[in-house]
């Protein structure tokens, strides 16, 4: 099965256990919750909006104007991404190789480095949010309203490997992120994908670290499953959808011959796996634009 179909949970006592204790049962899964609010289906989304960091960043500046339709023959953001120099990341490979039809537009605020809180720096998800998305060109009203219908527009975050390289437990972070999210929400969000983070202990960066690095990102993935649950609880007319990039990434290291990787690749910098230290190649981006497609196209469209 590409997903699993559940109805948010109530918070309790046993949600706030540690991520060790049962690392199934916090793992996010590929999820769809509230099956009774609108879901188009992949193939009518129109407007994808994007918050998060390296992993998804295309070249954002706060001072570009708004995106423009894409060919589909045209390689987009060839050497603005943090893949390989002549590759192109996730977001691209969802429009050159999955754009449903041409009409399908990707507003990207991420930023590389980005973590979710600003602290006084640029490119935080808070500033992509409050600044870039809320005071920007997308809530810009027009003659015809906004640019974009809740109904056909995905909102989409991927973010958490930065902030857990500052702090082992998540809370304040993630209460943050969530306080963001219902801005979104207010603004006319109703469709949400949220994206774990992957097993960054197994990159050449957490190889080589002086001590295991892996609970952090545990106790990140599990703080989000519960923050999404209660997202949902509150929402119920919002679509809200969960993404393991985890599940993916770790399926390629545990089998890097079954995607036409040499094993010897795994964990080391430079190769056909890992482009440095933290980001992946342009090759295993494709592989995780294949695995999300494949999870939203799985979803029935339900338009009433």
């Amino acid at each position: 099965m590409l997903c699993n179909r559940q109805k948010p949970e109530q918070s309790s006592e046993s949600d706030n256990a540690p991520a060790s204790e049962d690392l199934n049962g916090l793992k996010i899964e590929n999820t769809s919750f509230n099956e009774t609010a609108r879901w188009p289906g992949f193939d009518e989304i129109k407007n994808l909006f994007v918050f998060g960091d390296s992993y998804s960043a295309i070249g954002f500046a706060a001072n570009l104007p708004p995106p423009q339709k894409i060919g589909r023959k045209t390689v987009p953001y060839k050497g603005l991404t943090y893949a390989d120099v002549d590759g192109t990341n996730w977001v691209g490979y969802l429009l050159t190789r999955h754009n449903p039809h041409p009409e399908l537009l990707v507003h990207d605020y991420a930023v590389g480095g980005a973590r979710v809180p600003a602290l006084g720096r640029g490119g935080a998800v808070e500033t992509q949010v409050e600044k870039n998305f809320l005071e920007g060109y997308a809530m810009a009203a027009t003659a015809e309203g906004l640019l974009w219908d809740p109904s056909t527009s995905l909102f989409i975050t991927w973010v958490g490997i930065n902030d857990c390289a500052y702090a082992e437990t998540h809370e304040d972070t993630l209460e943050l992120l969530f306080t963001l999210e219902e801005k979104l929400y207010l603004a006319g969000a109703r469709i949400f994908l949220f994206i774990d983070v992957p097993p960054i202990g197994r990159s050449p960066a957490g190889v080589n670290a002086s001590s295991d690095i892996s609970v952090t990102y545990t106790n990140w993935n599990s703080g989000l499953r519960r923050s999404v649950q209660k997202f949902a609880t509150a929402h119920p007319d919002a679509r809200i959808l969960t993404f393991s990039a985890f599940d993916t990434f770790t399926r390629v290291l545990d089998n890097p011959k079954a995607h036409r990787f040499p094993a010897k690749d795994a964990n080391r910098a430079g190769g056909a796996i890992w482009r440095d230290h933290l980001h992946p190649t342009s090759a295993v981006h494709k592989i995780f634009a294949q695995d999300l497609v494949a999870f939203l196209k799985s979803l029935d469209p339900r338009t009433e």
